[in-house]
């Protein structure tokens, strides 16, 4: 019986994201429009809807640069959360010298951190202030941007991201490339915040029956 009901989590599960990916494929290109918004949207540059940073690495020979107070992310603290959406914490902490001494910048909480690097286009809302290594480019949105909004828009464009890439053994895209990289999206906040509502209450709903899940296995 447990079998039984683990087999149909399972489906239930596979269904559930089947529908989150249609509805991000409609909700996130204007195929479909949520009740009470209209108006055409908007294509924009990337930089016209964040502050893009990068990353670096402190001198792993300097030990007054580590294990200090500020969370340091790499592709692996990414690759952990497994397509959970939030970074709350990284597994090395650099000090502010090493901070300063390298090419490493604050990010704000609740900005995007994405690979750039080798595996392009992993995303992850902070929600503490991390810093990032070189693999990263990270977008601290402006006023106009809807964070939980740019993310999902981010995690559609793996794909394009990395086709930008060319045919180069080692895949890595620009600060210049993401740029100038041209998005379609609602010149609204309001349609953006309840697009990003609609799809995190999906993910709620994934996330609980993964619990469910694991705690009938």
């Amino acid at each position: 019986d447990v079998d039984a009901l683990l087999g149909a989590l399972d489906r239930l599960i596979a269904k559930k994201r089947d529908l989150k990916q249609a509805a991000m494929q409609q909700l996130l290109t204007g195929q479909a429009r949520l009740p009470g918004f209209h108006g055409e949207w908007e294509v924009k540059r990337l930089n016209e809807l964040a502050d893009i940073r990068s990353g670096g690495t402190p001198s792993t020979a300097e030990r007054r640069f580590w294990d200090g107070h500020i969370p340091w992310c790499t592709p692996t603290d990414i690759t952990a959360l497994n397509g959970h959406k939030y970074l709350t914490e990284t597994s090395r902490m650099i000090t502010h010298h090493g901070l300063k001494a390298s090419s490493a910048e604050m990010i704000p909480a609740r900005s995007i951190v994405m690979t750039s690097r080798a595996t392009i286009g992993e995303c992850a809302i902070n929600t503490v202030p991390v810093s990032t290594n070189q693999g990263f480019k990270n977008f601290v949105p402006f006023a106009t941007t809807d964070v939980d909004f740019l993310y999902y828009l981010l995690a559609t464009q793996k794909q394009r991201f990395t086709s930008l890439c060319g045919d180069s053994t080692f895949l890595e895209i620009g600060k210049t490339q993401l740029a100038a990289y041209e998005v379609r999206l609602p010149g609204a906040r309001d349609e953006q915040t309840a697009i990003a509502k609609v799809l995190a209450e999906m993910d709620a709903e994934l996330s609980a029956l993964d619990q469910r899940r694991t705690k009938t296995r």
